[in-house]
């Protein structure tokens, strides 16, 4: 979707070939996400599901190694995670009534005529839009992000994008039962929109349908990267995968939740359309 005057404009769902870059083959399609070298089967984004299947239907094997955590307590993560490292956990809160509240539908049904404020989706995100939720609801079900697409001209529903309305409805969020002050953000994004690599204070991503990949370096490590080129460009130009002993990448599904330290530099990508919603923490220091 392209914005400007408040209404977006349509363009076509393109397949976005990538070119083989010095670790990985990359080769992405709206029917399926396929990542695979030709030696590691298990190599990054390698799941080989239909896009929008359910997890059960799907095998995860896309490469995680980041630390994954069920039912932690907040003791446990404030000796071992809070501004330390990321982690992955579940069952520390739950937003199964939440998801139902927030599927695609319902959000067109009973929110399509309210304004969302859109960000640019580059490492500053400075610059905004406003459009009607239920044309850009539209908009990020029929189109993805372009290969070619600058991330400084394209924009979705995330970050700093407060609008009364959505006060009430994250009233229905139960927020991780960790750290304090916790300011909340919802966001809907089109397949193969993210952003790319950026760092501010500590905090949580949960995601609540679709799937959300993350590439993230320790606090107050710099990567290489443009900011104003997309994820997808990123992945397919300066990734290295497992010779990068520096990265942690996972891919977050429904009911899972991230934690990202304070200062960390982190990347997103969307591998559906997803719905997500970030907590934002003060930090301990």
């Amino acid at each position: 979707c392209e914005v400007g005057s408040g209404k977006p404009r349509a363009t076509e769902p393109p397949s976005m070939a990538f070119r083989r870059g010095p670790a990985h083959g990359l080769l992405v399609s709206l029917a399926a996400i396929t990542l695979a070298s030709s030696s590691d089967e298990a190599s990054p984004l390698a799941k080989q599901c239909e896009v929008g299947s359910g997890e059960g239907q799907c095998e995860r094997r896309e490469r995680c190694n980041l630390e994954r955590r069920t039912g932690m307590t907040p003791e446990e993560f404030k000796l071992e995670f809070q501004d330390k490292k990321p982690v992955v956990m579940t069952n520390v809160n739950d937003n199964r009534e939440f998801a139902r509240l927030v599927t695609l539908n319902a959000l067109k049904e009973n929110f399509g005529d309210k304004n969302v404020i859109l960000s640019s989706s580059n490492t500053y995100s400075y610059d905004k839009e406003k459009m009607d939720f239920g044309s850009y609801l539209d908009c990020v079900t029929k189109n993805a992000v372009k290969i070619n697409d600058r991330a400084d001209r394209t924009y979705y529903m995330f970050g700093d994008n407060y609008e009364p309305w959505l006060d009430g409805l994250l009233e229905n969020y139960d927020k991780v039962p960790f750290g304090e002050d916790h300011a909340l953000s919802f966001g809907v994004g089109a397949m193969m929109s993210g952003v790319p690599f950026h760092f501010h204070g500590p905090g949580f991503s949960e995601v609540i349908s679709g799937r959300k990949r993350w590439f993230i370096y320790p606090p107050g490590y710099l990567p290489s990267f443009e900011p104003n080129r997309t994820t997808i460009q990123w992945l397919n130009e300066r990734y290295r995968g497992s010779d990068d002993n520096e990265l942690k990448e996972c891919t977050i599904h429904p009911g899972e939740v991230l934690y990202f330290p304070d200062g960390a530099y982190h990347a997103t990508l969307n591998l559906d359309t997803t719905v997500f919603v970030s907590s934002f923490i003060r930090s301990s220091s």
